[in-house]
């Protein structure tokens, strides 16, 4: 047990686990992959991408020289990648299928095909070749622990006011797990906030502490972060 005077909370976007590629349960390990730690283990085969965001275009670009083959699979026909990646993909000879969805896996204890479906009205499906399957899916946050604090909460981040007070007295939090009227997530602000939680909690723990000028310890007030350019 730690005993403590006040907390400021800097824990990111909390723990996070990779979203499920339903229908393949079973396969971890044998040829299913949620990112890829080497791209060389990949070398020679043939690899389905899922997904449509920036992780699964730059895997395709990365796995396209290295593979016998490369196909990306995405359940919607817009992309949440770069437009410059998208287009990169397609000018290559990564095979690209939308809206297509996996529907069923084959394989004992490795993947040897991929049952994929059109997802428009009559749709056709069609069998892949493949022995690896990356599901670029994105990732499922949670707060863990702090969820049971009592903190108000947007959207899976905590709520803070300008002085980065939550709603419980002498809790602070900064960075990616706040979320506040006109929060923009960037390295630099993470650290303005961060300093701003810290100035206000040390007012609480000694109301004799300095403060920056501009600043004020009251929730709600608007704080100002000042000083810069300070050596």
């Amino acid at each position: 047990m730690v005993q403590t005077k006040t907390v400021v909370i800097t824990g990111g976007i909390g723990t996070f686990r990779p979203r499920p590629l339903a229908c393949a349960d079973g396969y971890d390990g044998g040829g299913l992959m949620y990112f890829v730690p080497r791209l060389d283990e990949l070398a020679g085969l043939d690899v389905l991408i899922v997904g449509g965001g920036d992780s699964a275009f730059d895997w395709a670009m990365s796995l396209e020289p290295r593979c016998r083959s490369v196909a990306l699979v995405h359940r919607r026909t817009a992309f949440r990648a770069h437009k410059r990646t998208v287009q990169q993909v397609l000018d290559s000879s990564v095979r690209v299928l939308t809206p297509y969805e996996v529907v069923r896996i084959h394989g004992q204890e490795t993947i040897t095909a991929v049952d994929v479906v059109d997802n428009r009205e009559g749709g056709l499906s069609e069998r892949l070749d493949v022995q690896a399957v990356v599901a670029a899916l994105g990732f499922i946050a949670d707060l863990g622990p702090f969820t049971r604090w009592g903190l108000h909460q947007r959207k899976r981040q905590i709520v803070v006011d300008p002085g980065m007070h939550t709603n419980l007295p002498r809790v602070f939090a900064a960075g990616d797990i706040v979320d506040y009227e006109g929060k923009v997530k960037l390295i630099s602000v993470g650290f303005g906030e961060a300093a701003t939680a810290v100035n206000n909690a040390a007012v609480v723990i000694d109301p004799a502490a300095h403060v920056f000028p501009g600043h004020s310890t009251d929730p709600g007030h608007d704080i100002r972060l000042a000083g810069a350019g300070r050596g």
